[in-house]
């Protein structure tokens, strides 16, 4: 098979996805109330606006998470093939047989419902609302693979001296109750027992984040692909990730840190290195000195006026335990390269990222958009919440 390659969306019905019903909402509603319940004694001051707002994420996640991995001073990259005349490969004609069958994305909407008071001691409490789809690619079409949502209630651990040891076992039954329900509502802490915490806010969506991050490595691991290829969106440096068969990360954004040494004694840095890679060609394989198990390159997947560096570009990280390159290993690199980026196809212009996006990816962008909690609802949680702490009165 050649790059030529164009996908289809296939709507069929997605057997994993339960949609609430008007009962299923009541239940939730009445999960809510016993959270309020376990909540009473303490004051909250609620959201003045009606509909919560979501949190301003800070800076790109994908880029941030990469920026951990380089942030010595030492951020030298080796290429494991100095002998790639300026350091890239023309992968636009190579022939590969199709690999890549799964595409696997998560998706994090935190909001803020208020403020929670007990005696001397105060907390912000966030809902956040995590999702996780996997789209299965069958020759040219795309269909729904599977689908899971969770809604989440964000709260201080006791280690943190923010929230009563009392509060805290209450809060810790209610969510294992939650958990062998199967419930879609759960509840999560934030622990930080070493560090003083600067800012609560601020790690607590990174809590939700560490949520999304563990309901996509669920996902990832259970089910069962053979010797079929899963494409997770963003990196994949954590071990947990790495331990995964036939796996890469595909990032849309990454470091801009490292310096990355070709063999011939002159490292570039990362603009100047990139942007000699043309559309249709990968970089050098890089290993970052001193790293063992991570191995990265990067792709074009297109050019367009007017071209920053680092535009249209995806980085593709895998597990590589050897130092040096087989020539099966090399082949294999070719190939998953090839083939993402025949998978850029169709183009899903105008979104900013249209660049660097594949469509699979963009596929379970739109399915969990499509189960998305309403934000009203989301609103009227809040308001039963503060009914049930300082009132008890349970509304309509």
């Amino acid at each position: 098979m050649t790059n030529l390659f164009y996908l289809k969306y296939k709507y069929t019905k997605v057997i994993d996805l339960k949609m609430p019903t008007f009962s299923g909402y009541k239940e939730q509603i009445d999960q809510i109330r016993k959270l309020g319940e376990c909540l009473k004694g303490g004051e909250f001051i609620e959201s003045p606006f009606d509909i919560p707002i979501e949190e301003e994420q800070r800076g790109d996640p994908d880029k941030t998470d990469d920026d951990q991995n380089f942030l010595s001073e030492q951020n030298d990259v080796k290429s494991l093939e100095q002998g790639l005349v300026e350091g890239k490969k023309d992968i636009k004609s190579i022939t590969y047989k199709p690999k890549l069958v799964y595409f696997l994305d998560g998706s994090l909407r935190t909001k803020y419902l208020g403020e929670y008071i007990e005696g001397e001691r105060g907390f912000c409490i966030l809902s956040s609302e995590v999702s996780c789809a996997v789209v299965k690619k069958n020759v040219r079409s795309l269909e729904p693979f599977r689908i899971e949502k969770k809604l989440v209630f964000i709260f201080p651990h006791k280690d943190t001296g923010l929230i009563s040891d009392t509060l805290f076992e209450r809060l810790k039954r209610l969510d294992e109750i939650w958990g062998t329900q199967n419930n879609i509502l759960r509840i999560g802490f934030l622990m930080k027992k070493e560090q003083k915490i600067s800012d609560v806010r601020y790690s607590m969506e990174g809590k939700a984040r560490h949520i999304m991050h563990t309901l996509e490595l669920q996902i990832a691991e259970d089910f069962e692909r053979g010797s079929d290829w899963l494409v997770m969106d963003g990196a994949i440096r954590k071990e947990e990730f790495l331990d995964l068969k036939n796996t890469i990360g595909l990032a849309k954004s990454f470091s801009r840190n490292p310096r990355f040494d070709l063999g011939d004694g002159k490292p570039l840095m990362i603009s100047r290195y990139l942007s000699k890679i043309r559309e249709g060609e990968r970089s050098a394989v890089f290993k970052k000195i001193g790293e063992n198990n991570v191995a990265f390159c990067y792709v074009r997947l297109r050019v367009y006026p007017p071209m920053e560096p680092l535009g249209g570009l995806v980085k593709i990280d895998f597990k590589l335990d050897e130092d040096e390159l087989s020539a099966d290993k090399e082949r294999l690199i070719d190939e998953i390269s090839a083939e993402v980026y025949a998978l850029r196809s169709p183009s899903v212009y105008p979104l900013p990222r249209w660049p660097s996006m594949i469509y699979p990816i963009r596929m379970t962008e739109l399915m969990m958009r499509s189960i998305r909690m309403n934000n009203e609802i989301i609103g009227y949680y809040s308001r039963e919440l503060k009914n049930m702490i300082q009132e008890g009165v349970i509304s309509g």
